[in-house]
């Protein structure tokens, strides 16, 4: 970590070369001691340790008052590992507490290494805690910490997708900056100076792509009938490599030699991670039949299924139920369903688990999602849907005719399929097996004509659940290695943007890693991004964010997509109601340093707890947790309105902590003139947005 460098100007919205410039965001900071190394007492047995430590969040536990999750390390150990964590204030104000946790081996890599999992269960406080930990497999020097935030408070995260290069040249790899990873270390700097507390992995957290150019898959590849391909048998060699190579590659994505950057994150901000198309290999799940069913690529599925279970959910698919995710209609598929917090809600979609050619997901296992959702705590204000490729996108089908004819063009590289498949995928697909239609590039996007009636149902049933439970939906997604947004609206709701129920909005936030496409081809997505009729009164459109380059230059021609490596950064505002999304964009290629693009999504005030039960939960008073109790308590004490049948009930609001220096999570904004402006990336929004200015803040009916 020699290479790390004081954060540099330009953060979270600061107004390059403007004359009215932002606060630095470290200036923004809270208190973010650590335990000095001297108060974890106890014994190391230093071991080989090849990854982790890797953080994962649940959920938690508001009838125990627990923040619940895991922590994995892979190691030669073969007695269980013990993880002792110290536990204190931000601030420093209360005495802090010690705990260990024991490991449970969940699996075995050959004998020689060990997969184990430790249970993370933590006492919450009404003020943000930090947890300092070290394992008695690690050298007596390695310590690591998270932040917890109060349990009365929703939690600070970011976002990132396609953590990896596509087969692109090594010249390439280093301009972007492979070795320093400088998205990561950005997103590090502000975790230094605004803690995260969790990490959204919305899918390609590493790219297995390379795999089709190791010797193993030799045999495979240079057969030339089709048929025969398809029909061949996965051989010792070959199924030993594959084994091999998906553990090598996590140990190499994950782990403190070959990504000492990316495992710093792990290892400090607990991860939600999603499996997308490149944790497998390229475009998965969108094949046909035959070829999904192929034993080479049955194989290669149940490697990239067991390391993905073990290292990103820190279970194994048949276990993952247990564990807080909700299964599908096939074993391998798995979503999550948690809260941020008591007014925010994260739904990650599992589209690859039981992913074919024409089905994203089955039908039962949207009941079990949705199920999912109407159980949530009724103080959820914001759902945020998290799937690998957008719901909300231009329309690939509105010019698949004009690229044909673009010399240099491939749809490969439009949506986003730069891997090792990519030569395949764009005029050779034939090498697969023979079927001219195979993939056809778009087949992995929401608005491919195979997939236009389960993505509408999708949307009309999440249009409902926002009608009855009145609850904001918003989607995030990556994939498509740029960054952008988009939005179903009400046609007759524009000005009414609280009150509209099927408001919904797209945030493109791709890639933290793995390069931009030509910017030709956004050009062209851009001239087909034209407003879309959703159903009857509702539309769907992207619209203009990106009116200026993160270096402060006007973009002339395309502000709806920005081809600029990017990751998102996102907290829910508890004086607006809003969720506040920054799109945080790379300034300088393979230089450390972004600029951010906020946008703003509003509450949702409709129905009958859209407005009365939400505006009371804010000002209620502390009540028991369990639901029991708030059922007990006594009629003049004011409790809150009763939640909808058959949900349950998390703590309300709690008041801060008198007589401390306790620095709360949102910090206020500062103000001038008699304005509040932005303070860089996590800040109150100015009431009235600009264009540009003070940051790029989304202006008024885009």
């Amino acid at each position: 970590m020699d290479n790390y460098q004081q954060p540099t100007q330009g953060y979270y919205g600061q107004q390059p070369g403007g004359d009215n410039p932002m606060p630095q965001f470290s200036q923004l900071s809270i208190n973010t001691q650590r335990a000095n190394p001297q108060q974890i007492d106890m014994q190391h047995q230093p071991s080989q340790v090849v990854c982790g430590p890797l953080l994962r969040y649940e959920k938690i536990d508001y009838d125990q008052r627990l923040w619940r999750g895991s922590c994995l390390i892979v190691s030669n150990d073969t007695m269980p590992p013990t993880i002792r964590a110290i536990v204190s204030s931000a601030d420093d104000s209360t005495p802090s507490f010690t705990m260990d946790f024991h490991g449970t081996c969940l699996d075995s890599f050959r004998n020689q290494y060990q997969f184990w999992r430790f249970q993370l269960d933590i006492p919450l406080k009404a003020y943000h805690q930090i947890v300092t930990y070290t394992a008695s497999c690690f050298d007596k020097l390695d310590l690591f910490s998270f932040h917890l935030s109060a349990i009365q408070e929703s939690m600070r995260w970011a976002f990132h997708s396609c953590n990896g290069f596509s087969d692109i040249s090594q010249e390439l790899k280093d301009k972007f900056g492979e070795k320093t990873a400088p998205m990561w270390a950005d997103l590090l700097d502000r975790h230094d100076t605004m803690p995260f507390h969790i990490l959204i992995g919305g899918g390609d957290q590493l790219y297995q792509d390379r795999m089709l150019k190791e010797d193993f898959m030799n045999p495979w590849l240079e057969e030339k009938d089709p048929k025969k391909r398809l029909s061949m048998q996965c051989l010792p060699p070959m199924r030993d490599g594959l084994e091999n190579f998906f553990f090598s590659n996590y140990v190499k994505c994950f782990g403190q030699e070959g990504a000492p950057i990316v495992a710093r994150a792990f290892a400090s901000i607990p991860s939600v991670n999603m499996w997308d198309d490149h944790d497998i290999i390229d475009g998965y799940g969108s094949y046909p039949a035959d070829m999904q069913q192929a034993e080479v690529f049955q194989v290669l599925f149940a490697n990239a299924c067991r390391f993905y279970y073990l290292f990103q959910q820190h279970t194994t698919a048949k276990l993952a139920p247990q564990f807080g995710m909700i299964p599908g209609s096939n074993p391998s598929c798995n979503s999550i369903v948690t809260t941020l917090g008591p007014d925010v809600a994260v739904l990650s979609l599992d589209c690859r688990g039981e992913r074919t050619k024409y089905d994203i997901c089955q039908p039962s296992t949207y009941d079990r999602i949705f199920k999912a959702l109407y159980d949530l705590p009724f103080t959820v204000k914001h759902l945020i849907l998290v799937t690998g490729v957008p719901l909300i996108y231009p329309r690939l089908t509105l010019f698949e005719k004009a690229m044909e004819g673009a010399a240099g063009f491939n749809m490969a590289q439009l949506v986003g399929k730069t891997g090792a498949l990519g030569e395949l995928i764009s005029g050779q697909l034939n090498k697969w097996n023979g079927d001219p239609e195979l993939l056809d590039d778009m087949n992995d996007h929401w608005t491919a004509g195979c997939h236009e009636v389960e993505r509408k149902k999708l949307i009309t049933r999440l249009q409902r659940y926002a009608r009855d439970c009145s609850v904001r939906v918003s989607f995030i997604a990556g994939d498509v290695h740029c960054c952008a947004a988009g939005k179903l609206y009400s046609k007759d709701m524009r000005l009414k943007e609280e009150g509209d129920p099927h408001l919904m909005f797209q945030i493109v936030s791709s890639a933290i890693v793995n390069i931009p496409p030509p910017q030709a081809l956004l050009a062209i997505l851009n001239q087909n991004s034209s407003p879309v009729s959703f159903n009857g009164n509702t539309e769907e459109k992207m619209f203009n964010v990106f009116k200026r380059s993160p270096n402060g230059n006007k973009r002339q021609k395309n502000t709806k997509l920005m081809g600029m490596r990017n990751y998102c950064a996102a907290y829910y505002d508890p004086a607006t109601g809003k969720m506040n999304f920054w799109i945080q964009a790379e300034l300088r290629v393979g230089v450390k340093g972004t600029m951010g693009y906020l946008l703003d999504v509003p509450k949702l005030v409709f129905g009958p707890r859209g407005g009365l039960i939400h505006h009371l939960a804010q000002t209620a008073p502390v009540l028991p947790l369990s639901p029991s109790a708030v059922r007990d308590t006594p009629a003049n004490t004011n409790p809150l309105p009763p939640p909808p049948k058959d949900r349950p009930v998390p703590p309300p609001p709690m008041p801060p902590r008198p007589d401390s220096n306790y620095a709360p999570s949102y910090p206020p904004s500062n103000t001038s003139g008699g304005q509040s402006r932005p303070s860089g990336g996590f800040a109150m929004p100015s009431p009235q947005p600009s264009n540009f200015g003070g940051g790029f803040v989304r202006p008024p009916g885009y």
